[in-house]
């Protein structure tokens, strides 16, 4: 496990143990240790080029997801899964366990629905290709 010893908002030094999936560099940002964020690798999901109009349209880029803790605030809510839609706006959302629970559901249902239309294109450019 990694530390972090740092200044604290009320102008001490302190010092903070990282969880173990934390990939923030602290003193790289000068954190105060008892007001920072503990930050996981990203998951990222890279939207496709359009194949017809590419570079015309700004694309949404990647969706990506990270699981942040606050550094010192034990209540729940200092923890959280923050899921950002678009690199290029400020489209982004906090989700608690809940919300993180029905997001699953919801990709879940948004996979076997592009599944399911996959397997359409499939038998569509079979088809045309005979």
């Amino acid at each position: 496990m990694r530390s972090y010893t740092g200044p604290t908002v009320a102008g001490g030094v302190s010092t903070i143990e990282c969880p173990s999936w934390c990939v923030t560099d602290h003193a790289y940002w000068d954190d105060q240790a008892d007001d920072c964020f503990h930050q996981s690798a990203p998951l990222e999901v890279a939207v496709p080029r359009d194949r017809v109009r590419s570079g015309t349209r700004p694309l949404p880029g990647v969706l990506e997801t990270t699981l942040r803790l606050h550094s010192t605030d034990p209540a729940p809510s200092a923890a959280l899964v923050w899921l950002e839609m678009n690199e290029r706006t400020d489209d982004s959302v906090e989700l608690d366990l809940a919300g993180v629970d029905k997001l699953l559901s919801s990709l879940d249902s948004y996979r076997a629905g592009l599944l399911e239309l996959r397997g359409l294109l499939a038998g569509i450019d079979a088809a045309r290709r005979t």
